[in-house]
């Protein structure tokens, strides 16, 4: 786990089981929850947060579930609750659930402060206190700290982010949860805040909590890691509230290949990762999902294949074989010679021109009928050339 503000590597802790769960008609069961969390951490996620405190009692079973498996897997210090401002009450459900780590939610904007606590400054920061009091009598840990509603209250009350951040960082507190509770923050905003904070607050650990109303999650991450950020926060899928969050596939990718940054996550695991939470939540994962959809490493168009064949000219560094998978090419109205012999030859047949051709016309014949075209079909195609 990152401790300091090594400038190789990037945390990530995975809410799936915790904000993932907040996507509607998604609820994920004891099984579920423990399959999920087992899988997270065996890909390399450096930590989950597997629930929030004081939901029911089914949510308190799963997280003591979680919690035993942890311990005996010697994983306990990479698993923590959301908490909340509340004396002991979350402390006391942790403790409960045996967890041995929270993550506190605080207001990060002054609007959220007024509106929905109904308090000042002041009177949240000794809620606060009170809060960090009761965990470390009762033994709980706290491994950081959100601050909700952060991207309007770093743009509306910034006086009101300093003060609550002197506070944080007197009371103990060493890492902060920088959230775009709505999305709402473009990559350039996200630069200039995070900046903003790591220099005004050298001794504090920031990562960043993205969600995706307007589709820019990834690039937000991808900003808040180049302006500073040590971590950052994804689901596995995008799954969350609304638009959801920063997915954990497309994070990794970004990070690896555009951000010159090294995560602990093992690639060849996010498909299986994938489909798990996919079962579990009963959201299939698009066929054109970056990353691990059904779609994503194959070529439709004649002339990719024909590009692929002759120098592998529509191959980039996202390569299926670093996630498992290999490239495809469809057969269907648009293909082209290439990709009818690609797929002759990987039947075992020695193809001549003419039988190219012969095979193409009933390929796109078949497409041009909207019927589809299998592997198997050319077979025949090839062996009984006067029928299509």
């Amino acid at each position: 786990m990152q401790t300091d503000r090594d400038r190789t590597s990037v945390t990530l802790m995975d809410t799936t089981l915790r904000d993932g769960e907040q996507t509607p008609d998604v609820c994920f069961d004891s099984d579920d929850k423990l399959s999920i969390a087992r899988a997270l951490l065996q890909a390399g996620v450096d930590r989950i947060e597997i629930g929030s405190a004081r939901v029911s009692p089914g949510e308190q079973r799963s997280a003591r579930r979680i919690a035993e498996w942890a311990r005996d897997a010697g994983l306990a210090e990479r698993i923590a609750l959301l908490g909340f401002c509340d004396d002991r009450r979350s402390v006391d459900w942790a403790l409960e659930a045996g967890v041995p780590a929270m993550n506190l939610l605080v207001k990060g904007s002054e609007r959220h402060c007024r509106l929905q606590l109904g308090a000042s400054l002041v009177e949240h920061t000794a809620r606060i206190a009170a809060t960090l009091e009761a965990a470390a009598r009762g033994g709980l840990a706290i491994c950081g700290v959100y601050l909700e509603d952060w991207s309007r209250g770093v743009t509306e009350s910034p006086a009101y982010v300093a003060q609550l951040l002197d506070s944080l960082s007197s009371l103990g507190i060493r890492r902060v949860y920088l959230a775009d509770t709505l999305g709402v923050l473009e990559p350039e905003q996200v630069s200039r805040g995070v900046r903003r904070m790591c220099r005004a607050h050298p001794e504090l650990l920031f990562e960043f909590h993205a969600h995706d109303d307007y589709g820019l999650a990834t690039a937000n991450c991808l900003a808040a890691v180049r302006a500073g950020a040590v971590g950052l926060h994804t689901t596995v899928g995008g799954l969350g509230e609304r638009a959801g969050n920063a997915s954990l596939e497309q994070i990794v990718a970004v990070l690896h290949d555009h951000a010159g940054r090294r995560t602990a996550v093992d690639e060849a695991s996010l498909c299986q990762l994938g489909e798990l939470v996919a079962k579990a939540s009963g959201r299939a994962v698009p066929q054109n999902a970056p990353v691990v959809g059904e779609h994503v490493f194959t070529q439709t168009a004649g002339v990719h294949a024909d590009g692929d064949s002759k120098a592998l000219l529509y191959a980039s560094r996202l390569a299926p074989e670093r996630f498992g998978r290999c490239r495809v090419y469809a057969l269907g109205k648009l293909s082209g010679r290439a990709s009818v012999e690609h797929h002759l030859r990987a039947l075992g047949f020695a193809p001549s021109p003419a039988q190219v051709e012969h095979v193409l016309a009933a390929v796109v014949a078949c497409g041009e009928a909207k019927q589809p075209v299998r592997r198997e079909d050319l077979a025949r195609w090839i062996e009984q050339p006067h029928s299509p």
